[in-house]
């Protein structure tokens, strides 16, 4: 629960690192979707730099997104040009649902937390056993 705390706010900066949630949340988050305006144009991907290289905040906002972070002195840069700070990725946000979910109560049981990817395949195929010892 402190992690998500930190998270939405409870931290040295008083931030909140998901985009949307709360008075203090970043503005320049190093995402296409949300710094490109929606104008009909479709941009190339060299097209969109202008976007990505301008101070002003996002014409769009990706509400619930968490982006990265700060760097373990607490320090955050809210510059989109600085994705270790202001991108958000699917990993991260995987964490975060996953986070939000194990808080949650459903029903008499709630979430197991031991179990709640278990079907989840493996990232890996399994390691094959080793051959056989050698004989001459």
């Amino acid at each position: 629960m402190l992690q998500i705390n930190y998270v939405i706010g409870d931290n040295p900066r008083k931030m909140s690192y998901v985009v949307g949630y709360g008075q203090n949340y970043p503005r320049h988050v190093h995402h296409r979707g949300a710094s490109i305006p929606h104008n009909g144009v479709k941009y190339s991907c060299t097209g969109g730099w202008k976007w990505r290289d301008t101070r002003s905040p996002n014409p769009n906002n990706i509400m619930g997104a968490m982006v990265g972070g700060p760097d373990r002195f607490d320090g955050f840069s809210d510059v989109r040009s600085n994705y270790n700070y202001t991108e958000p990725t699917m990993a991260g946000n995987a964490g975060l649902v996953a986070a939000l979910i194990s808080l949650t109560n459903t029903g008499e049981a709630g979430i197991d937390k031991n179990t709640i990817f278990s079907s989840l395949p493996p990232f890996f195929p399994p390691v094959s056993p080793p051959p056989p010892p050698w004989k001459p």
